[in-house]
């Protein structure tokens, strides 16, 4: 049949949109799915308790207290006698971290071996890790910082000058692409590519169950459509409006979290479009398998997880199992997320990601073609 394509790809678009239910889930959920998770998910240091014992109770050991409380990682709840009164704060879940200064550590800083303990809740390990990190480093500063005071007072007392000199080595860190090192810059493109996977599969696999509900399927089958062109026009319709939502989200991105895309525009569509093909040909096989619309999303969902799971979104890949990290070879979601930090954040171009582009179109290709085969085996 002639137009038989177009014709049914409006069939659905129009089908689509009569339901505002269905507009909702597929132009107003993305963004919404982007805004909270961007700003809900949040691994930035912000304010974390902190319990200070101070033994010393000199200038030395004040510099560093005021150090941690001036930094907006760490709120001071308060002072503490003694190291077993500032443990138990943080036993009790009172404050985050503890600092530890012990007696004589004045005297130690004159000496260049002092010594400070801090005392990290670890039930949260993300959390203590950050905090520790961040005040060993500000810690580390304060101290160098009073030896060269320090030093500098001695010199100009002796007449002398130091000419730059410091008392330690510094190290100096630079952080390419994400200078503030801001979560959202992290985490928004694989939210970018986790709503498009869910969306664009949980559309395609209820939308084919939904025309089983109906008994309309049946109704299209004995037309002259044949199944090849019966299931291009069902899934495409899906593919553009998994476009649409990249061009709201990227968009969306820009303008609240400051991340504009650095690379080529073109080439997050192209890997979009590649993403797709895996993402529709999920949908497509769930809906073979499923006789209602509930079946479909509950089987949808029963691969997203894994998805997700294994994607690098929540866990760093290198920190798994071996063997789960050959699982992670098959997982499409994994390598679209490697091309839009690629892409968007680091402003790679395609050939700098072509291991992920290249995995991803194989991906995309074998899957859309199993499902096809099989949708034509259950509808021919």
């Amino acid at each position: 049949m002639q137009g038989a394509i177009p014709r049914l790809m409006k069939k659905e678009l129009l089908q689509a949109g009569r339901d505002p239910r269905m507009l909702v889930v597929m132009l107003i959920a993305p963004v919404l799915q982007t805004l909270v998770f961007g700003y809900a998910v949040n691994l930035d240091l912000t304010a974390q308790p902190l319990v200070v014992a101070d033994q010393d109770r000199s200038a030395a050991s004040r510099t560093l207290t005021e150090a941690l409380a001036h930094h907006d990682g760490f709120v001071l709840r308060g002072a503490a006698d003694d190291p077993a009164a500032a443990e138990a704060a943080v036993w009790r879940g009172e404050a985050a971290l503890a600092l530890l200064v012990p007696r004589g550590y004045a005297a130690d800083l004159e000496r260049g071996d002092a010594e400070v303990l801090l005392v990290a809740d670890g039930s949260d390990s993300n959390t203590a890790l950050r905090a520790t990190q961040e005040a060993t480093q500000i810690l580390t500063q304060a101290a160098l910082a009073a030896q060269t005071e320090r030093l500098a007072a001695a010199a100009a007392a002796q007449g002398v000058s130091l000419d730059g000199r410091r008392p330690e080595v510094a190290l100096v860190t630079r952080a390419w692409f994400n200078p503030q090192m801001k979560t959202a810059i992290f985490l928004v493109p694989a939210v970018f590519a986790l709503v498009l996977m869910v969306i664009t599969t949980v559309l395609t696999a209820m939308g084919l169950t939904r025309e089983k509900e109906l008994g309309t399927l049946e109704q299209i089958m004995v037309t002259p459509l044949r199944p090849l062109e019966l299931m291009v026009g069902k899934t495409l319709p899906f593919a553009a409006i998994g476009l649409l939502d990249v061009t709201f989200i990227v968009a969306l991105a820009a303008l609240v979290f400051d991340l504009p895309v650095r690379g080529s525009l073109g080439a997050v569509y192209l890997a979009s479009t590649l993403f797709l093909m895996t993402t529709l040909g999920i949908g497509l096989f769930v809906s073979t398998v499923s006789a209602t619309q509930q079946q479909a999303m509950l089987t949808a969902f029963f691969v997203l997880l894994p998805a997700l799971m294994l994607s690098g979104y929540v866990f760093p890949i290198e920190n798994m199992p071996r063997p789960v990290q050959l699982l992670t070879l098959v997982n499409p979601l994994r390598y679209y997320i490697e091309l839009t930090r690629g892409i968007i954040v680091k402003g790679a171009s395609l050939a700098d990601l072509w291991p992920s582009l290249l995995s991803l179109t194989l991906l995309g290709a074998l899957v859309l073609g199993a499902a096809a085969r099989r949708f034509r085996k259950r509808i021919g």
